[in-house]
């Protein structure tokens, strides 16, 4: 007899996963439709299957919609018979971050993945034309292979796909709970979403950094359909503004990525070289080169093969990207990689499906693609875009090959370790890398397509070399920067802003040919703002006078570089007077109030402001602390709470033994072992925020003081009378470790009876770690200002059409 379970909601699920199935066969039919309408000969025939693929691709895009859609539902409306919901999903989530549950999972991932794709398939029917059929071939494609990863079903003994409308009885069929009819009246919340993703930045940075990753499909499939129909020439000037847009995508997604990484994460930076961000990184590299070898090969006619191998390796980095995340093979050496599914063999089918055409067609068409006979000249402006094309090969070869070590080890049996050091591992390249790539940013502006002349080019860069000397040696002495190759980046990023602005104001009203140099400029900027950022960063809690009270618990590292502060208690840093006020909660997180004064010489107070950094105790990671951080235009100071008092101890219930009752009028004093309680006076209006009370209680708050020498606080007990019972309510001064309730209140003697208990003090301190970054809003101007070029190349090339 099949069992009936109450109160579940399948109806969203089966729309869900039809929909799945919908992609899945739609977008094979729509793939194998316009493949056929690009080989048949006669036009009817094209035209036929043409327009079957037309058909098939927005039923696909329907199936898309109402998949995602299903998806969003189930998590909006907490319905946690569903094992994704349940998952990634808790009923304390406001709704933006619901919106991150979604791709918390791979399943959602894939499903946004495959909505940006099909939202630019769209637009490529509409805007494409000649291109339609071969264009879409490739997207459709990679539709069937997405769809493929949320099937769920199973083929024999192999699983294909992971179906994220799949329900928790399902998942966990063994578990005692789910033969009850009404299991559900027991699942009473979701598991939760991470914390590191309950940031702002986690609601817009997967979309666009998605939208990046979808469109590398575009240049791709342009350059599969040129080597396809010997078209040569013609997909390169289709490209060329997919190509701009798919670099303004992954630029601001990867960007976006690492803004998160200062703002929401404990890496105490924007970039660590973690093997996810490096997957993100590998195939913008290959774009940006693809994009200067485009450039290249319409002005001049060389690297049109060079330009067919970039801009496709993007797409295929992609692929490959998707496989390290998402595989669990990097599961030991990154920090947040997606969890194993048990996708990896799709992952690699994926791969192969695509790159198999690639490699066929560059085979076959290779002697078919004719470039110049004349090799370029070295004073030709291609010939360096070529150059600076190869060494971003070389920093992606750097970074790929580290990256991919653990598959290496998979593959080989060996047991190579990564890096112990990844940030120092790959700065010793990278830095010689963003010199050469800086300065040919500088001055291939000024250098002609095929063939220069070279003294009016030495006479263009006479003055802003000069000027970035001096500027560059102005820089390097103020900073005290010791290193030789930063003071090359220093001088290369100087270099290339005054020289790219040279060239803004040599094209003076041609705005919509200032694309290249304003996205030099920004990367200038870039430069300059990661090397002072990096250099010069600083702990400046590091070796701070309370650094020594820290007794156990706290290893040397963190004795060195926090502070110690007790509640109330200023204390000195770095010319900042900082005082930890006190705590709050907003569930799930712990906010930490800290104040920082900064005083004149006078010791008036020229400025100040306060921190909230948060601590939350999640059932996923444990203790997650998330930084908050004070902005100037010169720099961020960066703090983040490490460790606090334990408060448990303190809300612990005790003996009523250790209560000594007091009957006192209003101004009474009570000498206690070790302090005193002076009671003030009673009244009906409530001060305390920690206390909720309903409309018909009675309340009579107690103010009172609790003393030493040399300390005071309040304290505020509560006696409440609902529905016609006491309820006294006690009061804690835990630096003393009194504790205080009120027992009875006595009208006909004018005074009140106290219960006092004296307990072991509970110190409320926190363990504060500051950083200073100098100047590293350069970075973030510096990115903004390269968004800004890529818009306006876009913009100049939708005007050329």
């Amino acid at each position: 007899m099949t069992t009936v379970f109450e109160g579940e909601h399948l109806l969203p699920g089966q729309l869900g996963h039809l929909g799945v199935i919908i992609i899945f066969v739609a977008s094979l039919i729509s793939s194998i439709s316009y493949f056929f309408s690009v080989q048949k000969k006669e036009e009817t025939e094209q035209i036929s299957f043409l327009k079957l693929g037309r058909i098939s691709f927005l039923i696909m895009a329907l199936g898309v919609l109402t998949t995602f859609f299903s998806l969003f539902y189930i998590i909006y409306n907490h319905l946690f018979e569903y094992h994704y919901a349940w998952r990634h999903s808790s009923l304390e989530l406001p709704v933006h971050y619901m919106i991150s549950c979604f791709w918390e999972g791979q399943e959602g991932s894939f499903l946004l993945w495959m909505l940006w794709q099909m939202i630019l398939g769209l637009i490529l029917i509409k805007t494409s034309k000649k291109w339609e059929a071969p264009v879409l071939t490739v997207i459709a494609a990679s539709q069937f292979f997405l769809a493929s990863m949320l099937l769920g079903i199973y083929i024999f003994d192999y699983k294909l796909g992971s179906n994220p409308f799949t329900l928790l009885r399902d998942v966990m069929n063994n578990a005692p709970i789910f033969k009850m009819p009404n299991y559900l009246t027991m699942v009473t919340d979701g598991n939760g979403l991470n914390p590191l993703l309950q940031n702002y930045w986690m609601v817009i940075h997967p979309p666009v950094l998605f939208l990046g990753f979808a469109s590398t499909v575009v240049p791709f499939a342009y350059a599969i359909a040129g080597w396809w129909k010997k078209d040569f020439d013609g997909w390169t000037k289709a490209v060329w503004g997919w190509a701009l847009f798919s670099g303004v995508a992954l630029t601001t997604g990867i960007m976006m990525g690492a803004a998160w990484a200062y703002e929401a994460l404990s890496f105490g930076g924007y970039w660590a070289w973690d093997p996810v961000e490096n997957a993100s990184i590998m195939p913008w590299i290959t774009l940006i080169a693809g994009l200067h070898t485009l450039l290249a090969y319409r002005h001049s006619g060389h690297a049109q093969k060079a330009s067919y191998v970039l801009l496709s390796l993007s797409f295929l980095l992609v692929l490959y990207a998707s496989f390290l995340t998402r595989s669990g093979i990097l599961g030991e050496s990154s920090v947040h990689a997606f969890t194993d599914l048990g996708l990896g063999g799709q992952l690699v089918f994926n791969i192969i499906a695509f790159i198999i055409p690639f490699i066929i067609l560059f085979i076959v068409r290779y002697k078919n693609v004719v470039e110049p006979n004349k090799e370029e000249n070295t004073n030709s402006r291609e010939f360096w875009l070529f150059i600076g094309a190869l060494v971003l090969l070389v920093s992606l070869f750097q970074i790929t090959f580290t990256t991919s070590i653990p598959v290496f080890n998979k593959l080989l049996g060996t047991n190579w370790a990564p890096p112990a050091k990844p940030v120092e591992h790959y700065n010793k390249i990278q830095i010689w890398i963003a010199i050469l790539l800086t300065l040919l940013s500088a001055f291939v502006q000024f250098l002609r397509y095929k063939n220069s002349d070279l003294k009016q080019f030495s006479q263009q860069i006479m003055v802003p070399t000069i000027a970035s000397l001096f500027m560059a040696g102005a820089s390097i002495w103020y900073f005290e920067i010791s290193v030789i190759a930063y003071w090359l980046m220093i001088w290369a990023a100087i270099f290339s802003i005054l020289m790219n602005a040279k060239f803004v104001f040599k094209l003076k009203s041609n705005v919509l040919n200032w694309g290249g140099s304003i996205a030099h400029i920004g990367f200038g900027l870039m430069m300059v703002g990661v090397l002072i950022s990096s250099y010069k960063q600083s702990v400046i809690t590091s070796n701070s006078p309370t650094s020594g009270l820290m007794g156990k618990g706290f290893d040397e590292t963190m004795k060195q570089e926090n502070m110690l502060l007790m509640k109330n208690t200023p204390e000195k840093l770095k010319g900042y007077e900082v005082t930890y006020i006190g705590d709050s909660t907003a569930e799930p997180n712990t906010y930490y109030k800290v104040k920082y004064v900064k005083r004149n010489a006078d010791s008036s107070v020229a400025e100040s402001f306060y921190l909230y950094p948060n601590v939350q105790e999640n059932k996923k990671m444990g203790t997650v602390n998330n930084p908050s951080t004070r902005h100037y235009f010169t720099k961020d100071i960066y703090t983040i709470v490490t460790a606090t008092a334990d408060k448990k101890k303190a809300d612990a219930p005790i003996d009523e033994k250790q209560f000594n009752y007091f009957r006192v009028q209003k101004g009474d004093t009570i000498k206690l072992k070790n302090s005193s309680l002076l009671f003030e006076t009673i009244t009906n209006e409530v001060l305390r925020k920690d206390i909720v009370l309903d409309d018909n209680d009675v309340v009579a708050s107690v103010r009172c003081k609790v003393f030493t020498s040399n300390r005071s606080f309040n304290a505020e007990p509560l006696y409440v009378i609902r529905h016609s019972s006491a309820l006294p309510v006690e009061d804690k001064v835990n630096d003393l470790g009194v504790r205080i309730f009120v027992k009875q209140i006595i009208p006909s003697e004018n005074k009140i009876e106290l219960g006092i208990a004296e307990t072991e003090p509970v110190v409320d301190y926190i363990a504060l770690k500051a950083m200073e970054f100098p100047f590293i809003n350069l970075l973030w101007m510096g990115t903004i200002i390269v968004i800004i070029g890529f818009i306006v190349s876009i913009l100049k090339r939708a005007k050329a059409k």
